[in-house]
């Protein structure tokens, strides 16, 4: 089990929605999809689109402006969170890590590009 949190956008063709399916990689940011395990907090997707879980929906536009001001404090939970949960000594470059640079990347396009990109959580 885990939160699985997925970015939708104007005009998203089928094979980017089939692009977000990764067998619940961590690694997912470019295609729009975070993934994080129900292992212990802090959950990083919990903070970097909090709206997303406090709307009835589990859906929201987030600014990109927001996320990309979020990003540097997501990075160091997401850092800690490996060293507190997993024992595991990770940096900001980790692979992990970058796919919520990554995330934050493919929003900014997007919002730029006029898609108008949803954050939807699942959990």
């Amino acid at each position: 089990m885990g939160i699985d949190i997925y970015m939708q956008w104007d005009k998203q063709s089928e094979d980017e929605k089939q692009g977000q399916i990764l067998g619940f990689s961590i690694e997912g940011g470019f295609a729009g999809y975070l993934r994080e395990a129900y292992h212990g907090a802090p959950y990083v997707t919990q903070f970097l689109v909090k709206e997303a879980f406090e709307s009835d929906e589990n859906e929201t536009h987030i600014p990109c402006a927001v996320l990309r001001e979020r990003l540097p404090e997501a990075l160091k939970l997401h850092v800690q969170r490996h060293k507190d949960i997993y024992g595991e000594t990770i940096r900001d470059t980790d692979p992990s890590a970058r796919s919520f640079e990554d995330f934050v990347a493919l929003a900014e396009r997007l919002e730029a590009e006029g898609k108008n990109p949803t954050i939807v959580a699942s959990y």
